[in-house]
């Protein structure tokens, strides 16, 4: 079900509303692949960015090597009700705690940033 939204400032309160309940199904769909979690963000322009979460760098390569895991994540923000304009820019991304821990100091915030 699409939600209707109401102007620029509506659109992405509904569009983040629509992302949040879509990161359940998103892990559930992904963990078969090594995802332990997901973090998002919108993106300037309204879009939805899902960053793809796994312990170790091994299980990011792995997590990379299924292309399919796009389509997962597209599926369960469309099913959560994000626009079909917005769900056609998604950016789906992987990253490894371990990366996090050794490159960032363990913060996701500068990872994400």
């Amino acid at each position: 079900m699409r939600v209707s939204s109401g102007g620029p400032d509506g659109r992405k309160a509904a569009t983040s509303a629509a992302v949040a309940a879509a990161v359940p199904a998103i892990v559930r769909a992904t963990a078969p692949h090594g995802v332990t979690d997901a973090y998002w963000f919108i993106a300037y322009y309204g879009y939805p960015v899902v960053w793809l979460v796994t312990a170790t760098d091994a299980e990011k390569a792995g997590v990379i090597a299924h292309r399919v895991l796009r389509p997962e994540v597209l599926a369960a923000l469309g099913d959560a009700g994000v626009a079909l304009d917005l769900l056609e820019r998604a950016a789906v991304t992987v990253q490894s705690q371990e990366t996090v821990d050794r490159d960032f100091g363990g913060s996701w915030y500068y990872a994400m940033k």
